[in-house]
């Protein structure tokens, strides 16, 4: 298995390798990667469950093993939405996840900017931008901790508002695979890139164990000729998909494992 912190980049795990809570995956985890994607599929007030989350023992976690955290917002954030009192309660999520959270200095908030069904695109990203202004100035310099990622429609939609409002990007190669978005646009956005999700795609379902050895050989590669030294996280959903997915980059990323 890969050592830790033997790339100019970190590489990470999400929260949810094991069907178990956020601190129990963190105790299993913080061994074995350098930093742990926080995920939250639900906002608080909308959450049927609890979301208990010790940030003290986190942040012994982070000290007794060099780890950082990243922090998936909920996709349940809608910014674009028709309501008023929707995107309200987006931006009241995500300031009050940032400042719950601040004592573990993430490296990145993570953000879908969820497109909206019944609006046309126009209407959707004048929501958008209203939002995103707010967001940002509430937020000021920390403005730039928060990466909007490319889901399923092309991030040019989108990229406009990201570049305006000083946001940055989260890039996820899974999902321009999945939908068929150009992987070489994509890459190109890596001076912006924050933050870097990757994993596999089989059957046209992604968050699977990386098996291509030759991308992840490429993407070594272009990592280390732009200089990345943000996060790459392994978006899986299982121990053993990820513990696979160590494996195949221990071999296919030994030549960028220098001190």
């Amino acid at each position: 298995m890969m050592s830790k912190n033997r790339r100019l980049w970190r590489l990470g795990a999400t929260s949810c390798v094991l069907p178990a809570d956020i601190m129990s995956n963190v105790r299993v985890l913080a061994p074995m990667v350098d930093d742990v994607q926080l995920l939250f599929f639900e906002s608080a007030a909308k959450s049927r469950l609890s979301q208990p989350l010790d940030v003290q023992a986190l942040r012994d976690f982070a000290d007794q093993h060099a780890l950082t955290y990243t922090v998936h917002l909920p996709t349940d954030i809608a910014l674009g939405a028709a309501s008023r009192a929707e995107r309200q309660e987006g931006i009241a999520e995500i300031l009050r996840l940032m400042a719950q959270l601040t004592t573990l200095a993430p490296q990145s908030f993570d953000l879908h900017l969820v497109r909206e069904p019944n609006l046309p695109d126009a209407a959707w990203l004048d929501n958008l931008a209203a939002s995103l202004q707010e967001l940002s100035g509430a937020l000021g310099e920390e403005k730039k901790l928060v990466a909007v990622e490319n889901i399923e429609y092309p991030f040019g939609l989108v990229a406009h508002l990201v570049t305006e409002y000083g946001l940055s990007v989260c890039l996820d190669l899974g999902h321009l695979v999945r939908y068929g978005h150009d992987l070489e646009e994509g890459l190109g956005l890596l001076p912006r890139v924050r933050h870097l999700h990757y994993h596999g795609v089989r059957d046209d379902r992604d968050h699977q164990a990386l098996a291509d050895a030759e991308q992840a050989r490429m993407l070594g590669r272009r990592l280390a000729e732009a200089g990345y030294d943000g996060v790459v996280t392994l978006e899986m959903y299982s121990l053993e998909k990820l513990k696979g997915s160590l494996a195949l980059l221990a071999e296919a990323w030994q030549s960028f494992g220098g001190e």
